[in-house]
Parts: structure tokens; sequence; C-alpha cells
């Protein structure tokens, strides 16, 4: 049962009515939105009868995000007869919300370890990692994906993919993560909504503690992926939601004829200031060297842009702000010579950092990368590195979902020897 749609005079009428309720404010552009709904319908329905879960599409309604204080979306707010108990903004696994929920209502939560040994457990549902599952289950291996919210990781958040074979038309990264999920568990694979909170990798059982229990397996493809790359200013994430953002499709919407920076200049950068450039006024790309490194297809349309401007050879040195961004300072990186843009939102696009901490106890990293070759076999037998995790050259979803298909080999060729 999917959580309730509502409009903005039913959400008066339920805040009125007394009892718990659970909003969820999204917006249908909105990735992250997309990316908890299937997390957010089960809790719907496992609080069925106890609170009533609903959400709203704030673009519906002018001004309702002024009015109910909303910065970013999606925002989830917790009410008890009418008043606000707390909310939760972008979370990022369904195990944070839950210990939004506990932590309002408390209660027993249930913990169980999992005595079922997998052939193979799969962290995290991106392309690499649903490619593993769907590889391993299609051989008749046993498969278990930990996905701490929803399929397609970073891909999820992609409006249109236009690299991704068979798709002459491009694709939407949501659905297309999607599809490979139910594409996986067509063959058997089988996935957990849990966040991975400690992995122990040696020896031929492999132990994850997750928000859902212990899980055991005889092999581990980790497909952690990777998360945005911070500026390191002290206000960055003060300003979070505020003007400072690092998701052009999640939270572009907000800043509909305004003008933004974009901070960078690889593909992702050029690609954030297309996306901008057809919802806000202007968009000034910053860059700290005096071309773009994105892929020569993106230069023709960002230079034919008519909103598209460009600062050279400047890197950000601090961001300007009242309660909200006002700007930025820019430092020229031959002079030293700083100079104030004007400017309503930042989007940061310099680049990822890859999930790592999980395992940098137990396996040997590159530069934060987990060290594995084309095979993906890490310096543990029976343990691989797949997609944006590992060291490699290119890093795109077809690289990722290669991976997936070289570690499931990789772990029936394993399995076979013990």
């Amino acid at each position: 049962m999917a959580a309730r749609s509502i409009t903005w005079q039913q959400l008066h009428e339920l805040r009125g009515s007394g009892g718990l309720l659970l909003v969820d404010f999204w917006a249908p552009w909105c990735g992250d939105c997309r990316r908890i709904a299937p997390a957010y319908d089960q809790i719907a329905d496992e609080y069925a009868g106890e609170m009533i879960v609903v959400k709203i599409n704030v673009d519906e309604y002018d001004g309702i995000r002024q009015r109910e204080e909303i910065r970013r979306i999606p925002t989830i707010r917790l009410y008890r007869d009418g008043e606000a108990l707390g909310q939760i903004v972008e979370p990022p696994a369904r195990a944070d919300i839950d210990d939004f929920l506990h932590q309002h209502l408390p209660c027993e939560r249930s913990q169980r370890a999992d005595a079922h040994v997998y052939d193979m457990a799969v962290i995290g549902g991106g392309p690499g990692g649903y490619t593993a599952a769907l590889y391993a289950a299609r051989a008749g291996l046993d498969v278990v994906v930990l996905e701490r919210l929803s399929a397609g990781g970073q891909m999820a958040l992609t409006n249109q993919i236009d690299n991704y074979p068979g798709f002459p038309d491009g694709v939407d990264g949501f659905t297309l993560a999607q599809q490979m999920q139910r594409q996986a568990e067509r063959f058997g694979a089988v996935t957990r909504n849990a966040d991975v909170q400690q992995v122990r990798l040696a020896g031929e059982i492999k132990s994850i503690t997750t928000s859902e229990g212990e899980f055991h397996a005889r092999t581990v493809a980790l497909a952690t992926g990777a998360n945005p790359r911070p500026l390191g200013l002290p206000e960055e994430r003060a300003l979070l939601g505020r003007g400072v953002a690092y998701c052009a499709a999640c939270d572009g919407m907000f800043y509909r004829g305004k003008t933004v920076v974009v901070v960078g200049g690889g593909n992702s950068a050029a690609a954030d200031a297309l996306l901008l450039s057809r919802i806000a006024k202007k968009v000034i790309l910053i860059h700290r060297r005096d071309t773009l490194r994105a892929t020569k297809v993106y230069h023709q349309p960002l230079m034919q842009a008519a909103n598209v401007g460009f600062r050279w050879n400047s890197t950000v040195s601090a961001i300007l702000h009242d309660d909200v961004v006002t700007g930025v300072r820019l430092r020229d990186v031959h002079t030293g010579e700083e100079t104030e843009l004007a400017c309503d939102a930042v989007f940061v696009s310099i680049g990822r950092q890859p999930a790592t901490a999980l395992v940098a106890d137990q396996l040997p990293l590159e530069n934060g990368y987990i060290i594995a070759d084309e095979t993906t076999q890490t310096a543990i037998p029976g343990v691989y590195a797949v997609g944006d995790v590992r060291t490699k050259r290119l890093r795109q979803v077809v690289t990722a979902v290669a991976d997936g298909a070289m570690a499931a080999h990789m772990a029936e060729e394993y399995l076979a020897g013990h």
C-alpha cells in the first residue's frame, strides 16, 4: 500500500484532526524524492493503524514551501495533534527515517541475525551492484543486495543518461535503476533495505552488521559508490539547503529565474550547468583552469547557451551569505587577486569521494579507492570491488555494470574452488 497523496486543504484537516501524522513534502522533479518513495511506502504499510502516512507535492501549491518553511526536499515531518514533533530532510537511508521515527515514537526495534549464509552479498544497489546480483543469480547463486534506500545510487539522481547502450533517446537514471533491480530480482536476487554499519571480510564466511541485523555470505561485492566532494569551506555545511547544493537535478528548481554558480570543470559540472541553464536566469561556471575538462560533447552547447558565463582560472575562497547565500568570493589562481560575485546559489560539482570508510581498515586503498584490477578481486579472497569504489581510469554506468558482471564471474570461480 503506497502512502496517500493529499491536497493542501487535506493537510490542514489532518493536522486539525489530532493523532500522529507523517508528511512527505516532495516534488516529481526531485531525484531524492523518488529514491525515498519505496521506503516511505513501506513505512506506510508498517505503521498502518498507528499513524497516518501521507505525501504532498509542493509544486502544486504556490507558496507552500515558504509557509511550511521547507528549505530542501524531500522533507519528512512528523506531527502529533497538529504540532510538529520534528523532521528529517533528504534522508540518505531507510535506517535514518527509522531512527527519526524511533526517536520521537520510542518502541522496541527488531534486530535479528539472519542465520542464512548467502553465496553472495552485494553492498550497494547501484548499477554495478545490481548487475553483480543479476549475473550471480542467473548463475544459480543465492544473492542478497543490501541497499540503504533504493536502487541506482548516484545514477538514480541523473535525469537523462545518453551514453548507456541500448537507449537511443536516452533514459532517466531512476527508471533504469528500477529496471535493473526488477531484472535481478526476477532471477532470484533478494533486496533488503538496510544501512550497512560494519563488515568483517576475513575468513570463509563474511559477516555484515546492518540496521536490520546481521547477514552472512561466502563472497561480498562492494558496490558502495561515491559521494559528492565538498569545497571544504567552513560555512559550506551550514548553508546546505540555503543556497549550497550538490545536485542540480535535485535542487535546481528552487532557483528558477535566479542567478546561480556551478563550481567545477568536469562532465558533472558541465551537465549541471546545462541543466540549470534551462531553469535559472543566469548560470556562471567557475573553473580553476582556463578550459573545461569535460568531454567535447558538452563544450558547444555550453558556449552557445546565452545565459551561461564562465570565470576561468578561479577558485571559490568563501561563500558570502546572510541567512542564505548571497554570493561567492573568487580567487584568481595566477595572481591571487580576489573578487566578489553575487549569486543566489552555489552548486558544487568538483568530483566525488569513494565511500570506502567501511573497509578502510581491512583492504588496501589508493587515494581512497579500493585497490582492484579489471577482475575486481581485492586483497581478500572472495571480496570484490565494483564500480566507483575501485581503482580505475573511467567511472561510468557502463564500466560499473562491467565490473558487476566480472565480480559475479569471479565469485563463481571462487565458490567452485571452495
